[in-house]
């Protein structure tokens, strides 16, 4: 066979499928080692032009093939690694192949693989083609029957997609015939098969249909699909209400699976799971993971129909998908919890991530223009902010037409693939607004700029502010055009007092569409004090000066959750980047009276009923991540980074240790170790201050550690005071964290959280814990989870450690792409990333992170994974 070379795939260079697939009928009989497929086809021709079928395929054994029965032999068609063309075929045909694969070697974790006694599928993206031969694109859409046959000791359990038609054994072999009605491309095929447990339950529709829920696990974890089976209910109630979609089949099947990729799969009714957002209960799940699981239970179901049922034509759409339903997910969550946190949470995150993306060689549009390897592109820009310009259309337009708008969508094109442009067209449909200039958003990569400049005229009673929006230059994108930048605005007194604006509302929403703007607000006596971008109502930069009195107004009074928080992350931000400066001028760190000052009467107003006000205060209370960070300064300069955080942390919490202890002791007080929301703020805020207690270092918060792991009620206590004992230096250390491992080494995902704690300690011997570790009994490098945990753990998040002067931090990186392309393309590729924008990073490790790109150049048989990533960082 003929090696492929890597290519770059171009949108503009999209075409139709000369040929489709309308119907898929597979008998698959199922092994470890080998798996026999025997796929009958209906293919019809649309381009006349095309005489030769081309066909995806992947690591496999061709059989046989046969077109309308007649048996091809070898001058008939032939076979590279990565297609199978079958010469001259007729305009409708039957095309019959048998091909057998080896799920036990695919280490890769795409296409059909081995992960324990089992056997799963993961074909999105491209992962069809290393099952069968198909039309592996997401424009062709056909229906299957799928017979699945197997050993029944081995795989007592056989599941496919759709709904459950046939079933029969012989006593050893058994099977099961599997149909979907609705037409779905290949990435949405799915095959699970193994020795599972089943949690059973139903969810009666708004029509009063009764849908069968399932969830499989192993033995050992079914019951701790409890919570993941409520929020199932949950997300289809929701969606009924919301978005009036009503669930399609008569059974939904969701599972469990160790060693996956990605976070879980959307497959057309047979959903797969990373264990990690799936299991959850009070004894080895903290409330991050009870939380986690209800948001990506949810984002799974909701891509029944923004997903499945309109699906999208080619990966270049990929946020048409991903991006709408992160949208549909942050909202369910929000209504699930509380909507202030869950904004800030997802801002938060969207800073760290995607504004660094943004800002990076690996920049790009929501929808991509090119690609080498798609793996590449299921990346923030895409999923978060996509959703992010879904929220914007929703403001532009109104909750309301919105809604009309998504019916529209919905209705006008179930059954097809296709692409942003038309999502956005039906918004304008029902709307009769021109989003034109808005879909800039999608075309255009970058994080935008908003300057913002303000003026006070008092002989007219008139507040005037004027904004200027630019974007930098991101690669082949030199120049942009305007943005459509909603800004949503409000007024303050110096009190406090929110002031009605024009057309008597307290709010209104500023639109910013060309380069320069100016806008006038009347009836204002006194000098007002701005809240702008409310909401975050756009993914932008936004650089408006307001004096640290302005700001303690906003942190006190302003009634927008975000803008109150962003509030107090200036104030922080502001003796952050002072304390960057004299760091690295060798200069000591100047204490700030009015931070203390802040910082005390927050803490102080600790409420004591108001679960929304406890978990909003630990947010409040919480310092502006490192990734954020070094984003305002330049170079980036990760030492100097973590230095300042533990300072202004040292500081704080020495000025306010007595009221944090109290605050502590008040919240642990209310500690039950259940799961609701309640408790879950609590704890939130609980440990929020004994975060800034551990920064003491001293005998009384190291105690508090000790005694809240030694009383704990639910994982949240163990691991906040696991981690707080991981990252000191009290002489009891590796005992302590010895014997939790030796508790908890039978729950894969409590082990996870214990590698993490260790390999994110910013200290330097971090990164020889990091090495032990990788031998330890603990530790796999073959399931992700785990090198998600440890490596990327230390990689990713211990910039501290791993921007070492010395370049041992990416000496260590490299010997781990190394070891884990050949095995894991898209691991190794999440690694890698870790090298991101390393021109922008302070001369001293710059140029060894740019020798350390070129190292890992010349690894030989390196994956488009890791080449794409590695070319456009050097380029």
């Amino acid at each position: 066979m003929k090696s492929d070379p890597p290519t770059t795939i171009y949108l503009k260079d999209y075409r139709p499928p000369d040929f489709v697939i309308t119907h898929s009928d597979l008998n698959i009989t199922l092994g470890f080692e080998t798996t026999v497929v025997h796929g009958r086809h209906k293919a019809v021709r649309k381009n006349a032009s095309a005489g030769n079928l081309e066909l995806h395929c992947e690591l496999m054994e061709v059989q046989s093939i046969a077109v309308n029965g007649t048996r091809l032999d070898a001058g008939q068609f032939s076979q590279s690694d990565s297609r199978l063309i079958i010469y001259d075929t007729p305009q409708h045909f039957t095309l019959d192949i048998v091909n057998t694969i080896d799920p036990s070697q695919n280490t890769a974790l795409s296409g059909l693989y081995q992960s324990g006694d089992m056997l799963c599928s993961q074909c999105e993206a491209e992962g069809y083609r290393r099952i069968t031969p198909g039309i592996d694109r997401p424009d062709n859409l056909a229906i299957y029957k799928v017979k699945l046959s197997a050993d029944k000791s081995t795989f007592p359990v056989l599941l496919c997609n759709g709904n459950l038609v046939e079933s029969g054994d012989d006593k050893i072999f058994h099977y099961t015939i599997w149909h979907d009605p609705f037409p779905k491309p290949t990435y949405l095929f799915a095959i699970v098969a193994g020795k599972l447990n089943c949690l059973e339950d139903h969810f009666e529709t708004m029509n009063g249909r009764i849908v069968n829920l399932k969830f499989y696990a192993r033995d050992r974890d079914i019951e701790k699909c409890a919570h993941a089976m409520a929020s199932l209910k949950n997300a289809m109630r929701w969606d009924e209400q919301v978005y009036g979609r009503e669930y399609d089949l008569d059974l939904f099947n969701v599972v469990a699976v160790d060693d996956f990729n990605m976070g879980a799969m959307e497959n057309k009714s047979l959903n797969v799971f990373n264990t990690k957002y799936i299991l959850a209960d009070s004894k080895m799940a903290t409330d991050d993971d009870f939380q986690n699981v209800e948001g990506v239970i949810g984002h799974e179901y909701f891509h029944n129909w923004s997903g499945n049922r309109v699906t999208c034509r080619d990966w270049f759409q990929l946020s048409l998908k991903e991006g709408f339903t992160v949208f549909r997910e942050q909202a369910f969550s929000a209504d699930m919890g509380g909507r202030g946190v869950k904004r800030i949470d997802d801002v938060n995150a969207l800073r760290a991530h995607q504004f660094k993306e943004d800002a990076s060689p690996m920049a790009h549009p929501v929808r991509p223009d090119s690609y080498q390897e798609i793996n590449n592109f299921y990346t923030a820009t895409v999923y978060d902010k996509g959703a992010e310009v879904v929220r914007m259309i929703r403001t532009l337009l109104g909750s309301e037409l919105f809604r009309k708008g998504t019916d529209f969508y919905f209705e006008k094109f179930d059954g097809q693939a296709v692409t942003t442009d038309e999502f956005v067209c039906a918004m304008e449909t029902v709307s009769n607004q021109d989003l034109t200039q808005f879909k800039h958003w999608y075309s255009q990569a970058g994080t935008p700029r908003v300057e913002i400049e303000t003026h006070f005229d008092s002989d007219n009673a008139c507040y005037e502010i004027k904004m200027r929006q630019t974007c930098p230059a991101t690669p082949g994108q030199e120049h942009k055009q305007p943005f459509v930048i909603p800004i949503k605005t409000a007024l303050f007194s110096a009190a406090g007092e929110k002031l009605l604006l024009n057309d008597n509302v307290d709010e209104l929403t500023l639109i910013l569409d060309k380069s320069e703007q100016s806008y006038k607000i009347t009836g204002i006596d006194n000098p007002p004090i701005p809240s702008l971008l409310r909401g975050f109502s756009a993914p932008v930069e936004m650089n408006l000066p307001l004096s640290d009195d302005h700001l303690e107004t906003l942190l006190t009074h302003d009634d927008d959750s975000f803008n109150r928080w962003e509030a107090g992350q200036k104030l922080f931000l502001k003796q952050l980047l002072g304390d960057i400066a004299d760091i690295q001028a060798g200069a000591p760190c100047n204490e700030n009276e009015r931070l203390a000052r802040v910082f005390t009467a927050t803490l102080s107003a600790a409420p004591t009923d108001n679960s929304d006000d406890r978990a909003f205060l630990a947010t409040l209370l919480t310092l502006p991540n490192a990734a954020y960070i070094s984003e305002q300064i330049s170079p980036i300069d990760p030492v100097a980074i973590e230095l300042s955080r533990k300072q202004l942390k040292t500081f704080l919490a020495t000025s306010t240790q007595d009221k944090l202890l109290a605050c502590y002791h008040r919240c642990q007080s209310m500690n039950t170790g259940k799961p609701d929301v309640d408790q879950m703020a609590a704890r939130a805020l609980r440990d929020t201050c004994l975060d800034y207690l551990n920064a003491l270092n001293d005998h009384e918060s190291q105690s508090l550690c000790l005694t809240q792991l030694k009383n704990s009620r639910c994982m949240t206590d163990s691991a906040s005071a696991i981690a707080g004992i991981a990252n000191s230096l009290r002489d009891d250390k590796q005992q302590l964290l010895d014997d939790f491992y030796q508790r908890w080494s039978a729950e894969p995902l409590v082990v996870d959280m214990w590698l993490r704690a260790q390999a994110t300690f910013a200290h330097h011997s971090t990164l020889h814990t990091v090495k032990k570790l990788t031998e330890h009994p603990g530790f796999d490098f073959t399931n992700p989870n785990k090198v998600y945990a440890l490596i990327s753990g230390f990689t990713h998040g211990n910039p501290f450690c791993f921007h070492a002067a010395d370049g041992s931090g990416y000496q260590f990186i490299t010997r781990w792409i190394e070891k884990l392309d050949p095995i894991n393309p898209q691991v190794a590729a999440r690694l890698v990333s870790a090298l991101n924008g390393w021109s922008k990073y302070k001369s001293g490790i710059r140029g060894k992170m740019k020798k350390t790109l070129v190292e890992i150049s010349s690894l030989p048989n390196l994956s488009r994974d890791v080449h794409e990533i590695v070319e456009k960082n050097l380029a």
